[in-house]
């Protein structure tokens, strides 16, 4: 009978690892692709919001309303660039997610070939095991076949 793998808890945590490292993976594209959209929105609300005060002068407004449009603006503004911060951290926080996920896969990966190479020296054993018992089937056989042989010519 095979022996059990010495090292099964080792591997069982690394692809628990492994796994987690995946998810988290995911969730850290999802946020970065999140904050990318928020920025989409961002650039789209400013160029709406440009459309307007172009209309709104072509048409004669007060100089506090174009004030407060360009007022409004320079907030977008200063938004889109802290936006643009953000999906710099969050590319920064996926690639450390990216770099841990290839270590952890890198660890299981190393578990896995043990575990291969011990059920290869499993298989071996059980095989010589199984030729010996087979060997000493056979010479028993033999002297016992040897043992009534030379009894008959007695």
């Amino acid at each position: 009978m095979p022996r059990r793998f010495p090292l099964q808890p080792l591997l069982d945590l690394a692809n628990e690892r492994a796994d987690a490292a995946t998810q988290r993976l995911a969730l850290l594209k999802q946020r970065w692709q999140m904050q990318e959209e928020k920025l989409k929105q961002l650039f789209n609300f400013q160029a709406e919001y440009r459309q307007r005060l172009s209309d709104t002068l072509q048409h004669g407004v007060e100089m506090a309303k174009v004030h407060d449009f360009r007022a409004f603006l320079q907030k977008l503004e200063l938004a889109i660039q802290q936006q643009q911060l953000e999906i710099q951290k969050a590319k920064f926080n996926w690639e450390e997610g990216q770099h841990a996920w290839t270590e952890e896969r890198r660890k299981l990966k190393t578990f896995e070939i043990l575990r291969q190479r011990h059920e290869r020296g499993e298989t071996h054993r059980e095989n010589r095991l199984e030729q010996r018992d087979q060997d000493e089937y056979a010479r028993n056989i033999f002297n016992r076949k040897r043992g009534e042989e030379d009894s008959s010519d007695k």
